[in-house]
């Protein structure tokens, strides 16, 4: 979500220090599969062993739907079906939509003892990989957040040829000029025959805060996840940001 550094915003940066790491399950071994089951009929669909989409399938979920915001203010915006137990990392306005989308791909390559393979994005899309960057993990991720935004991961990641094509890990990016975006990160599908698909997708937003799974309301979806048209109707609704592209981390 965050705007290029060279625009000019009123958010800002506070704050030097680093928030508590993520420990998964840490409210009980609680995850996305188990806290969030697919409407009746469905079933989700099935991803390799070791993958980031099964990574995402079994993100761990928090018992407690309340979001943080990384100033520790209650966020009440959205409506909740479930909230990644990923504690922010930054006591500062960093962690917002695209960032958590690097996140999350970060953790995963963290969490695969694979962070030879982990590259993020500068402003422009271009790769920036963690082993050459003679960072840390953390200041690598500081400096990518700060950096990058939606604009980045729009240029920088893979199009999704068709809407038939999108698995757990795939995003929506909505950004027409570079400058505020936002970034919908699909972290599980649901299928059943002669039925559409079913998404369940999340978001950080601003200011920094948890990413959160938002729960289909009406003709969107059904027992909270998303077809894929309600959801964009979703982001239509209520953020004017141009109309979503599908895209996805490539190897």
């Amino acid at each position: 979500m965050r705007i290029h550094p060279a625009v000019t915003t009123t958010l800002f940066l506070v704050g030097l220090g680093f928030g508590r790491p993520a420990v998964a399950g840490a409210e009980g071994g609680q995850t996305l599969a188990t806290a969030i089951p697919t409407p009746a009929g469905y079933t989700r669909v099935r991803t390799d062993a070791g993958s980031y989409g099964r990574f995402l399938q079994t993100l761990p979920v928090k018992k407690d739907k309340r979001i943080l915001a990384f100033n520790g203010n209650l966020i009440n915006d959205f409506n909740v079906f479930g909230v990644a137990d990923l504690p922010l990392l930054f006591h500062q306005d960093l962690e917002q939509c695209a960032d958590f989308a690097m996140r999350l791909w970060a953790e995963y390559h963290q969490r695969a003892h694979a962070l030879n393979h982990l590259y993020l994005f500068d402003y422009n899309g271009k790769r920036k990989a963690f082993a050459s960057s003679g960072k840390s993990y953390l200041d690598f991720l500081r400096t990518s957040f700060a950096n990058a935004n939606s604009y980045s991961l729009k240029r920088g990641c893979a199009p999704v040829p068709s809407a038939a094509a999108l698995v757990p890990g795939d995003m929506l990016v909505q950004n027409q000029d570079g400058g505020i975006g936002h970034v919908s990160v699909i972290l599980d599908i649901a299928e059943a025959e002669g039925k559409p698909r079913l998404y369940l997708i999340g978001f950080s937003f601003m200011p920094a805060q948890e990413f959160h799974i938002e729960k289909a309301q009406g003709d969107k979806g059904r027992e909270g996840w998303f077809t894929l048209e309600g959801y964009q109707r979703f982001l239509m609704e209520i953020l004017p940001f141009g109309p979503p592209v599908l895209r996805r981390f490539a190897p």
